[in-house]
């Protein structure tokens, strides 16, 4: 275990500052699951361009964050190389067609017309009557999908580009000024009908979310009069590693998963030197002890497809890291006189969250989808000191909505589009709190290519397996926040702020 910084002010000794580091690394199917950075911008690109309304059709290494149960569908380089393969079959089957009418060799069993029939009704009739027969076409029918001959695994390299702009005149706080929210990620698929096939799909997937700032983790416990953002800058630099299982139960129609997601908690000690009284700022010798162990919450879904509509549903447990509490004692060169405080720390928080979704393909190239998350912020809870000494947080549970779509241009080529509204859990704070965050108006679109041997002839005998490249823009438009206290000061004033945020995210994705 390494450490990693954070200040905390101590009471009494204003100067005094304190920098804990602490690494926690997790594996299998743990998760340290507190950074927001998959819900403010999106985990994957794919999901980003249909503003994160994917709960129902997941089926990348990102479901382990949107949907477990994803990781039971085929992924996309199952379902393209599926359809390569039945297209050469097509033109194998045509090309053998031709030979026979060529006289060559006569065909065997009976002779298949190729040309459809006259009164077809979804090749006859006017537009609007062709359009409604292909929408009521298959409904409530089962189809199975094409599968490869072959399993295929994902390896995904995920970067994020976001400079939130907020306007505000709130008092100047590191926190709060110029805050960066750029993040990397390392996704990551298997499916384990390699080891022992079971005749359906079950596939293990990881996801990583790194800050892109440097900074593996920092924890800030600071004083909550002071103003800081809820969901962007500092309150987001704290790594998101996701893990799970997924697996196909019914095939091709109902699938389930179960994942982890844990933080640290623990206790500690911090024990102050050299201090003088002075009616000055001083800055004490300080030595930290913290002891931290993994608390793992678990993650659920469940997705079902039948025809031309699915389903999805995905329960996530909150995490948090908690110190608490940790004991500090000082020891004053005048007089020999002792001073003992309660520390405690609490921070990393992220929510518990429902996912529920819909999706619904109309026409065999058109996806639609419709999300409904439940963010159960009030369960939020500040540490003990701070729950003694400070204003009640009053968090807001919070539901919002996102719509989410996918066209296929070409068989290669997808186009996403997304909008969605996720208002803030923070209230209006008139007293001495001053926590910082805006309702949310998200406009995003989105491009996947698929490139493959199969595409051009150059790499037909290179590049054995697909590569498929995401990317997604996003842009938060931040609601004007005015805040107005009941007794403004100059320490704590008046004040306003809001914005947007205009991120990019872009993946390439290898599979073998």
């Amino acid at each position: 275990m390494r450490n990693i910084p954070m200040k905390r002010k101590i009471p009494y000794l204003s100067g005094a500052s304190f920098t804990i580091l602490y690494c926690l690394v997790g594996g299998g199917l743990s998760e340290i699951r507190a950074g927001s950075y998959g819900d403010i911008y999106g985990a994957h690109p794919a999901a980003t361009g249909m503003a994160g309304a994917v709960t129902a059709t997941v089926n990348n290494s990102s479901a382990v964050f949107y949907n477990v149960a994803g990781l039971g569908r085929l992924n996309e380089a199952d379902l393209f190389v599926g359809k390569m393969d039945q297209a050469d079959k097509e033109k194998e089957a045509t090309a053998a067609t031709d030979a026979n009418k060529d006289g060559k060799t006569p065909p065997e069993g009976p002779i298949l017309s190729t040309e459809p029939a006259k009164d077809d009704p979804s090749l006859t009739g006017p537009w609007y009557k062709r359009g409604w027969y292909n929408l009521k076409d298959g409904l409530f029918v089962y189809r199975p999908l094409l599968r490869p001959a072959r399993n295929f695994h994902e390896v995904a390299l995920i970067m994020n580009y976001a400079n939130p702009t907020i306007r505000t005149n709130a008092p100047t706080d590191n926190d709060i000024k110029k805050p960066h929210d750029s993040f990397v990620g390392l996704g990551f698929s298997m499916n384990l009908n390699e080891i022992f096939d079971i005749g359906r799909t079950i596939r293990f997937g990881l996801n990583a979310i790194l800050p892109a700032g440097g900074n593996l983790m920092v924890v800030n416990d600071q004083n909550p009069t002071v103003p800081r953002y809820l969901q962007s800058g500092t309150s987001n630099e704290r790594p998101t590693i996701m893990g799970g299982v997924g697996v196909e139960l019914w095939k091709d129609r109902l699938f389930a998963g179960v994942g982890f997601t844990a933080l640290a908690g623990g206790s500690g000690a911090i024990l102050l030197k050299d201090v003088p009284i002075s009616p000055d700022p001083v800055q004490a010798n300080s030595q930290v002890v913290l002891t931290l162990k993994p608390l793992i919450n678990p993650t659920y879904g469940l997705q079902f497809t039948y025809g031309k509509f699915s389903l999805g549903a995905s329960y996530k447990r909150e995490t948090y890291l908690s110190a608490d509490p940790i004991p500090a004692r000082a020891q004053t060169t005048l007089l020999g006189i002792q001073l003992d405080f309660d520390l405690a720390l609490f921070d990393q928080y992220n929510p518990r969250v429902w996912s529920y979704g819909v999706g619904f393909r109309p026409f065999k190239r058109v996806l639609l989808n419709l999300d409904v998350n439940r963010e159960l912020w009030s369960l939020l809870h500040d540490s003990r000191i701070k729950a003694k000494y400070s204003d009640p947080l009053n968090f807001h549970d919070t539901t919002d909505v996102r719509f989410g779509t996918e066209v296929v241009v070409t068989p290669t080529l997808k186009a996403r589009g997304g909008i969605g509204r996720r208002p803030t859990p923070v209230p209006h704070y008139a007293g001495t709190n001053n926590w910082m965050d805006n309702d949310r108006m998200i406009y995003s679109l989105g491009l996947s290519y698929a490139l493959s041997g199969r595409n051009f002839k150059f790499l037909k005998d290179r590049l054995k397996n697909p590569v498929i490249f995401d990317v997604g823009l996003m842009y938060q438009k931040l609601r004007w926040v005015e805040v107005d206290k009941y007794i403004p000061t100059t320490q704590n004033p008046n004040y306003h702020y809001g914005g947007g945020i205009v991120s990019l995210n872009f993946s390439v994705s290898f599979f073998f």
